[in-house]
């Protein structure tokens, strides 16, 4: 799968708590945690999904960029 156009991944801080779980789904290693939070490689994720029903609480998500 390839990147998605006009979209990126955003993770939602106030719900993420540093699980984990998502990081060890990415197959192409995008995430990484930093300071109990996911954070993502936007120039290493492909947008493939994988990552976003492992997350208990929610907190990921792909969205449309904002235009500017």
């Amino acid at each position: 799968m390839g990147r998605v156009s006009n979209h990126i991944f955003v993770v939602d801080g106030d719900l993420c708590y540093g699980c984990a779980a998502c990081i060890a789904l990415c197959p192409v290693n995008a995430l990484h945690l930093e300071n109990d939070l996911a954070i993502v490689d936007e120039k290493s994720c492909t947008h493939c999904e994988h990552c976003i029903p492992s997350c208990p609480v929610f907190a990921l998500a792909i969205i449309p960029e904002a235009s500017s």
